[in-house]
């Protein structure tokens, strides 16, 4: 016996709700056959994310206290 012919004889024996949902499950599996998953996206590197923000130079010697960045004693 084929897998066609098995497949036909069981289905006959089920009850006709359940046939519809063998029915419907074949449906689907004929329209996902051909459908190809899509690739998983690739998420750009934190390099390439910020490859937009362009920052010339970065003076190590700023002095990032409050009272140097704001011109005032922080109160």
């Amino acid at each position: 016996m084929t897998m066609v012919e098995e497949i036909y004889q069981r289905a006959r024996q089920l009850p006709e709700e359940k046939a519809a949902e063998v029915l419907n499950f074949i449906g689907y599996l004929e329209a996902t056959l051909h459908h190809r998953p899509a690739p998983p996206r690739k998420h750009p590197s934190v390099a390439e994310w910020l490859k937009p923000i362009q920052v010339d130079s970065w003076d190590d010697g700023m002095d990032l206290r409050r009272e140097a960045l704001y011109g005032d004693d922080g109160r």
